[in-house]
């Protein structure tokens, strides 16, 4: 669900699968960071 908020792991647009899995790496990264944020 949280990975809804981003447009670009949402679809998948990136023929390479690679670069759609580094997307989804960041997303992943971000949502992380913002409940480490929500925390402090």
């Amino acid at each position: 669900a949280w990975l809804h908020g981003f447009r670009r792991p949402r679809v998948r647009w990136e023929r390479r699968a690679d670069i759609h899995e580094a997307f989804l790496k960041l997303a992943c990264c971000l949502i992380t960071h913002r409940q480490l944020q929500s925390l402090c």
